[in-house]
């Protein structure tokens, strides 16, 4: 398995290069997200107890949500990298 095939590895560059300019695409969100961070604790903080509860129930529902969008992102990514790496691991003949 120390021979892999051209396509493979411009396969594996590809998604490399796609992955690197997600993440960096990412970190130019993470400024904006400690904006509305701090924009929502403002606003927070200048409403009732009964409002700041129901803001707080709805982070608690919306971080859930979210956390469940990434855990299918993360699933999708081990599927993708089983479909690339799955044929070449396997014998010719079962292809």
């Amino acid at each position: 398995m120390t021979n892999w095939p051209d396509w493979f590895l411009e396969a594996l560059r590809q998604r490399f290069y796609q992955l690197e300019l997600a993440s960096e695409q990412q970190a130019s969100y993470s400024t904006e997200d400690k904006n509305l961070f701090t924009q929502m604790n403002q606003f927070k903080s200048r409403q009732s107890d009964e409002i700041q509860h129901l803001l707080s129930e709805w982070e608690e529902v919306m971080g859930y949500q979210q956390s469940q969008h990434k855990q299918s992102i993360y699933i999708e990514g081990v599927k993708d990298g089983i479909r690339l790496i799955l044929p070449v691991m396997q014998p010719a003949n079962v292809r």
